[in-house]
C-alpha cells in the first residue's frame, strides 16, 4: 500500500446532529496537513415514480439538503465557506455513494463519526454502516466517536498481530508519526510459553521499533503477555491501558483468505475505542501479488532480508 499525503479527505455528514466530531477531527487535519474536505451527504433515494416526478423530487430534496449544508458550515466558519472546502449532495445508499466517491476521485483519507453499535436482536446479523465502509474502502478511514484530536496527536498505538505482514502498517506509522510529530507506541502480545527475548512477538516489535527510531521518531514497546486462546484477545485487553491519541489499524488486506480473527480486531477496536480510530484500506496490489507469488520480487524499502522475510515487514 503507498502512503498517501492525506491532502483530500472526504468527510460524510450526517445533518442529524451526529455528524459534528468527524468534521472537527477533519478541520485539525485541514489545519496541520492543509487538507482540502469534501463534505458530503447522502440521501436515501424515495420510493420509484415517473422518471419525471422523481427527477423533480430528487433535485428538490438535493437543494434543501445543500442549503442544511451550507449553513452548517457557515456555523463554524463566521458566515463563510472556506475556498479549499467543498460541498456536496448524492443520492443514493449511504455506503455505496461513500467508497464510490472515494474510490473514483482518489480521496486520501475518509473519516466518518462512529455511533453505538445497534444491540437489537436483528442488528445482530447486520453490519454496522462504520463497519462496511471500512470493510469496502480502498482508502485508509479514520472512525470518531466523541474525542477527536484537537488539541494534537502526540501518542499513536501501533497493534501488532505478528500472522500479519506489516510493511503498510509501518510505513503508515512512520508517515503520522513525521506528519503530526508524534511519538509511536507498538502494542504486541505473547500467549505461549517461551522466552520473551525468543518469541516472534519480541523480534518483530523491536526490529520495526528500530526502523521506526532510524527514521528520527520516537518509539516505545509494550508486549502484553497473557496465557489465553487468543493472541487478539490479549491484544484487546493490552490497548485498555494505554494512554494515546489515536489508533493505527491494518484492514482488510488479507481479509479474503483470513479465518475471522483479524477483522475482529480492528472490529473492536471501531467499536469500543473512544479515540480515533485509523484503519488502512484494501491493499489491492499485496492481494494479488501473494495470489501471484510475486510478493518478494520488489523488495520494501524497509527489508532486512532474513528477519524482515520471517516477520513479513517486507510485504
Amino acid at each position: 500500500m503507498k502512503v498517501r499525503m492525506l491532502k483530500r479527505i472526504l468527510v460524510p455528514i450526517s445533518l442529524a446532529g451526529d455528524g459534528e466530531s468527524a468534521f472537527r477531527q477533519a478541520l485539525f487535519f485541514r489545519r496541520r496537513l492543509s487538507s482540502r474536505i469534501t463534505l458530503l451527504h447522502v440521501i436515501q433515494p424515495s420510493l420509484r415514480l415517473t422518471n419525471v416526478i422523481q427527477t423533480d423530487l430528487d433535485k428538490s430534496l438535493q437543494a434543501r439538503a445543500m442549503v442544511r449544508l451550507v449553513r452548517f458550515v457557515k456555523i463554524h466558519f463566521k458566515g463563510k465557506v472556506p475556498e479549499n472546502m467543498e460541498l456536496r449532495v448524492e443520492i443514493g445508499q449511504h455506503v455505496s455513494i461513500i467508497n464510490a466517491i472515494a474510490k473514483e476521485e482518489k480521496f486520501d483519507l475518509i473519516i466518518i463519526n462512529k455511533n453505538e453499535k445497534r444491540q437489537g436482536i436483528a442488528d445482530k446479523f447486520r453490519k454496522h454502516s462504520a463497519e462496511r465502509i471500512v470493510g469496502e474502502s480502498i482508502c485508509p478511514v479514520l472512525t470518531v466517536k466523541h474525542q477527536w484530536t484537537n488539541r494534537g496527536v502526540r501518542d499513536i498505538l501501533v497493534p501488532i498481530d505478528i500472522v500479519r505482514k506489516s510493511r503498510d502498517l509501518l510505513e503508515w506509522a512512520v508517515f503520522l508519526g513525521q506528519m503530526l510529530n508524534a511519538r509511536i507506541h507498538l502494542l504486541t502480545a505473547l500467549t505461549v510459553k517461551i522466552d520473551l527475548e525468543r518469541s516472534l512477538a519480541y523480534k518483530k516489535a523491536y526490529l520495526m521499533k528500530e526502523i521506526i527510531e532510524k527514521e528520527g521518531l520516537e518509539c516505545k514497546v509494550s508486549i502484553e503477555v497473557r496465557e489465553v486462546e487468543n493472541r487478539l484477545e490479549a491484544l484487546i485487553m493490552g490497548a485498555k491501558n494505554q494512554v494515546v491519541d489515536l489508533i493505527l489499524v491494518q484492514g482488510h488486506q488479507e481479509m479474503m483468505f483470513s479465518d475471522g480473527q483479524a477483522e475482529r480486531l480492528h472490529i473492536e477496536f471501531l467499536h469500543k475505542s473512544v479515540k480515533p480510530v485509523m484503519c488502512l484500506g484494501i491493499d489491492i496490489e499485496s492481494i494479488f501479488s501473494d495470489l501471484l507469488g510475486s510478493g518478494n520480487t520488489k523488495p520494501g524499502r524497509y527489508e532486512k532480508r532474513n528477519l524482515t522475510n520471517a516477520i513479513g515487514l517486507n510485504n
